[in-house]
């Protein structure tokens, strides 16, 4: 696609604003596809914030719980760039109260991720061209979901569609950045990675085939060199001949690497990409795990590679980068959340960091007729601890739990407060008038220290107003 010069220079100054404005908070994360032995593919991704956006609107998160959440086929998803009736039905998790999803699936086994990328560039234009489309960098994820059957599908649309940093509601800071790399993986296992990290064409996505893992910043490209330089340096790799890899499809060939690089046992970006890419490696890809034993041993072999537990959230132990021998960028952070999507089943199961359970959600199960919020479930008293451990996958129990859907509040009744509740929300849905939140908070005073007290569990009185 061919820009301007006067466009390419307005890029180049929102690219420079926005460097020195307020960052969200980085959606650092890993993701891994393996393949059974019996040839079914499945998708693992973590997803690490610090306590700013934590997704479950737990202490000072600035955003609302995050959910389990369906978007029915046929039904119209009013993006912010303007409505889409989808030729498919998704589920995922959403990202607070918004049509973000930071991961998900649809019926035709696409499944997808959001992962933080800084250097993403923005669509300068308030418009796309005529024939184009223009998406939202945090709600991209969805409209790909909705829109494509497999990776051949999000690459043709991806050809046609600008990408822009835009206010999202219900995340804050949303227009400053449209800085998300996209991770699809489909029911044949194709799997690439996509970023809008060109600023002489901003806004554009560039697509790569992808070796089956994924991390944040820096881009893809930049993350193969630093795994070239691991595999042409490693003396574990060197023992034993092993001069170059090959995963997918992908080559990546040992070279000589500099003092500057980053070492893997830190959590950074770089770190965390080649960990994963070496326990893939090693584990031929996941072939010589059954596909009924993916959840617990695959996801014992991710989350060694993959997770950040709380304790870590200072430190050295999640820089940015080396630089000149020293640890710089310091970006506190922790898995949230691990998220396993089992394709050939077309269901999900998602572990919050302090949980000993996964709560599953199936395409089959979804709601079909409306768009739908269900429930995560949290881990019983000790989950904290074992979750500290670091290996939550190894050492929790696999007890799979079907979501429910919460009871809507009723005038003169009674309400138990769900996961992703707030006095506005419960209002509107009561009264059809989200101002009468007061009313609400007047006849709970009791129970709530402030109107954001909120805690899933407690029952409310609804007052009839």
């Amino acid at each position: 696609m061919r820009h301007s010069k006067s466009i390419r220079l307005l890029a180049f100054v929102m690219m420079l604003v926005m460097l020195f404005a307020l960052q969200v908070p980085a959606l650092a994360c890993s993701s891994m596809e393996l393949t059974s032995a019996e040839g079914d593919h499945f998708w693992f991704r973590t997803c690490d914030m610090d306590d700013a956006f934590n997704v479950f609107g737990e202490g000072n998160s600035m955003i609302d719980p995050s959910y389990l959440v369906s978007y029915p086929k046929g039904q119209a998803i009013h993006f912010t760039t303007g409505d889409v009736s989808p030729a498919h039905t998704v589920i995922g998790m959403s990202f607070g109260d918004s049509l973000a999803l930071l991961d998900g699936m649809n019926d035709s086994g696409l499944v997808g991720g959001l992962q933080d990328y800084r250097e993403g560039t923005s669509y300068p234009g308030d418009e796309a061209p005529e024939g184009y489309n223009l998406v939202s960098g945090m709600e991209a994820l969805t409209w790909f979901l909705a829109q494509c059957k497999d990776v051949d599908e999000v690459i043709a649309l991806a050809e046609k569609t600008f990408v822009k940093a835009i206010h999202v509601d219900g995340i804050p800071y949303s227009e400053l950045s449209a800085t998300m790399h996209l991770v699809f993986v489909d029911a044949n296992g194709k799997t690439i990675v996509m970023e809008n990290g060109d600023p002489e064409n901003p806004g554009v996505y560039t697509v790569y085939d992808s070796i089956g893992v994924m991390t944040n910043s820096p881009s893809y490209p930049d993350q193969l060199e630093n795994l070239a330089d691991y595999i042409g340096n490693s003396p574990e790799l060197r023992a034993q001949g092993i001069n170059s890899i090959t995963m997918k499809g992908v080559t990546v060939t040992g070279k000589a690497g500099t003092a500057d690089r980053a070492f893997p046992a830190a959590n950074t970006s770089l770190n965390r990409f080649i960990r994963n890419a070496m326990w893939r490696y090693a584990a031929d890809g996941g072939s010589q795990i059954p596909s009924k034993d993916m959840l617990a041993r695959g996801g014992k072999l991710f989350a060694t590679a993959s997770n950040v537990v709380k304790e870590d959230i200072t430190g050295l132990y999640h820089y940015k980068n080396i630089e000149d021998g020293k640890a710089v960028g310091q970006a506190p952070g922790y898995t949230q959340y691990t998220v396993f999507y089992d394709i050939t089943n077309r269901k999900m199961a998602i572990l919050p960091y302090d949980s000993v359970v996964w709560t599953e959600l199936s395409l089959a199960s979804a709601n079909k007729t409306a768009r739908t919020s269900y429930n995560i479930l949290r881990g019983s008293a000790g989950a904290t601890a074992q979750a500290s451990t670091g290996t939550v996958t190894a050492t929790a129990p696999v007890v799979p739990t079907t979501p429910t859907v919460p009871t809507k509040p009723v005038a003169g009744g009674s309400y138990t407060v769900q996961s992703g509740d707030y006095l506005g929300k419960i209002a509107q849905s009561v009264y059809g008038d989200a101002t009468k939140w007061s009313n609400i908070y007047e006849a709970n005073r009791g129970i709530l220290k402030n109107p954001n007290d909120l805690q899933p569990g407690q029952v409310l009185t609804i007052p009839a107003v």
